[in-house]
């Protein structure tokens, strides 16, 4: 933090590599979404797909087994067969086995390779019997489960007259193969229902069609298609559990959306518990209410989407230290500029005006480079002025006192000199005259050391303060410059410091000399006022003025400097014949002493 505060290479680095760190993951999140959701979408689709064909396969695999159970009911050998066994019936109560060879039946032929065939004959008197058809015989069923399942669809078949199926059943609880029934009526030459002819379907040709393990049929490792029937009870056998048809319960979303007619797919727990896509809708089959099912592990399907995420991430990660470098490199190139401004600006501050801040850019580092030199050789230049100024000041000074000296006490020096030395040979009266007129000279004498020690030193500021001080100065520069000065203060002046005391009588001073040399002005208005702690000094002459910006000489710089210095205003109003008003205003918190 700390350099994040100091240093502006910390900062730039920083701003560069946040601003593209989060550029990147906007962009690597909405990409990963995007994938996710395309991915997602294609999974789905693709089961869809599989559960699609699987629901057309085992539609046309019952639609093929009912044509060829109609086939078979319809053609000659079973009627035969069929005739033989009923006139068989008509003589008594049922036999075990009826014999087929004079009738030649070829049992292979004639069911097309299908499952056993059954024969429900008619029974207008006594209990249903069942017969199972062979190469050479028929053979009363005994097993009670089959019975009583035959002659269910039996019923089913004669009271529809069409072709019926049962569902999957178990003969008993340690059943691994579960069977359903396929009916069809026999018909007699003159139309009339001879019975009903059955066809043994076996879970085993089911399972051909939905169980498929391998990995290149759209499924991968963990997906499978299953039939479920109403009871919530699986029609297929599950990839995961063996033999789970009619004993594996499955009550998910997706088999209760099926059930209500809907066809969809969702993202679901499946009757492991585990999270899937799953795509489903019910099954078109005369007799049979089952739904259909095809899913795949969330986790299997999400493993294209995770070598994504991986590859974002690595890229990500590339890409940022790529960032942090070109940030670095950025901000160095941006920032070595302007710590070679910020290295010049504390050197001009030491007083090195004469440091240069090299650029041979055209953009704005180049323009304040070319602005920092512009300012150091006016900063040279003016002090160089200031400088100047100050020694020609300290020099005309030195020449005026000089010259007065010289001119003024030097002279009545001599003077005085000669007219002592002639005292001492003349008489008593004519030395007690020269010696009241010496008394005279050392008075005038006097007072003209005191006025050039005001000059330099102002008395009074110490014993009497400013107020006293400018009235003193306004008085003597009138009596000494032949033109009128009035005075005038308002306010308290004792908390005054010394050094805006000394400044505000400098300034006083210097206008006021410039009037009486310049102005040619009949009288001039000084007025000292203080209110709230600021001071408001006012000069006001009725001279012949001048033109702003024409006038030439040190003492209206000097003036304004003072004024600056102090933290104040400096105004000047002038004019051709319109005489010459300076306001100093100087503010309270540098008015007052502190």
């Amino acid at each position: 933090m700390d350099l994040f505060r100091r240093s502006i290479v910390g900062k730039l680095m920083v701003i560069f590599f946040l601003v593209g760190v989060f550029s990147l993951s906007i962009i690597g999140i909405y990409a990963y979404y995007n994938a996710k959701r395309a991915i997602l979408q294609r999974t789905l689709d693709q089961l869809t797909s599989i559960r699609v064909m699987r629901k057309s396969q085992v539609q046309f695999f019952f639609t093929e087994r009912i044509r060829a159970l109609d086939l078979i009911s319809r053609s000659a050998s079973v009627k035969d067969a069929v005739g033989v066994l009923d006139e068989k019936l008509l003589t008594g109560s049922p036999v075990q086995t009826i014999n087929l060879t004079n009738q030649k039946i070829s049992f292979d032929s004639l069911t097309f390779g299908y499952g056993p065939i059954y024969y429900i004959p008619i029974r207008p008197t006594g209990a249903a019997s069942v017969y199972q058809l062979t190469d050479t015989a028929w053979n009363l069923v005994s097993d009670p489960v089959i019975v009583q399942k035959l002659i269910t669809l039996d019923n089913e078949v004669a009271g529809t007259g069409k072709s019926c199926i049962t569902d999957f059943y178990l003969r008993n609880s340690a059943d691994t193969l579960p069977s359903c029934f396929l009916g069809s009526p026999v018909n007699a030459k003159q139309g009339k229902i001879m019975g009903t002819l059955a066809l043994g379907i076996s879970i085993t040709e089911i399972n051909n069609i939905m169980l498929d393990k391998s990995r290149e049929n759209g499924l991968g490792s963990s997906g499978e298609s299953y039939l479920v029937g109403t009871d919530l009870l699986m029609r297929s056998n599950s990839r995961f559990i063996p033999n789970s048809v009619l004993k594996t319960r499955v009550n998910t979303l997706s088999v209760k959306n099926a059930f209500a007619d809907k066809t969809g797919s969702a993202i679901i727990d499946d009757y492991r518990t585990v999270p899937v896509l799953s795509s489903y809708s019910s099954l078109d089959l005369p007799g049979l209410d089952w739904a259909v099912v095809a899913e795949i592990d969330y986790d299997e399907a999400m493993i294209p989407i995770n070598s994504i995420r991986n590859d974002l991430v690595l890229i990500a990660i590339i890409i940022s230290i790529l960032i942090f470098s070109i940030a670095n490199l950025i901000s160095r190139s941006i920032s070595q500029p302007i710590i070679k401004l910020k290295n010049a600006t504390t050197r001009i501050a030491k007083g090195e005006f004469g440091i240069r801040v090299d650029s041979h850019t055209l953009d704005e580092i180049g323009v304040l480079s070319g602005a920092f030199n512009e300012m150091a050789i006016q900063l040279e230049t003016e002090r160089n002025s200031r400088m100047t100024a100050l020694y020609d000041g300290q020099e005309i000074e030195r020449q005026r006192i000089s010259r007065e000296l010289h001119d003024g006490l030097g002279q009545m020096l001599v003077a005085m000199k000669i007219k002592f030395e002639n005292s001492i040979s003349m008489d008593t009266q004519v030395r007690m005259a020269n010696l009241a007129e010496l008394r005279e000279d050392f008075t005038r004498i006097i007072g003209e050391v005191r006025k050039v020690s005001y000059d330099l030193a102002p008395a009074g500021f110490t014993e009497f303060g400013l107020d006293k001080a400018m009235k003193l100065l306004c008085s003597e520069l009138s009596k000494h410059g032949g033109i009128e000065i009035e005075y005038a203060s308002f306010g308290k002046f004792e908390n005054v410091s010394p050094k805006v005391r000394n400044y505000l009588f400098r300034i006083t001073q210097e206008g006021l000399n410039n009037a009486i040399r310049h102005s040619n002005a009949g009288k001039i208005h000084v007025q000292l006022t203080e209110t709230g702690g600021t001071l408001i000094l006012m000069l006001e002459d009725n001279g012949r003025g001048f033109e702003p910006g024409t006038h030439s000489g040190n003492g209206l710089y000097n003036m304004k400097e003072r004024a600056r210095l102090l933290g104040g205003t400096f105004d000047l109003e002038t004019g051709p014949g319109k005489g010459t008003t300076i306001r100093v205003k100087i503010p309270e918190a540098h008015g007052t002493a502190t």
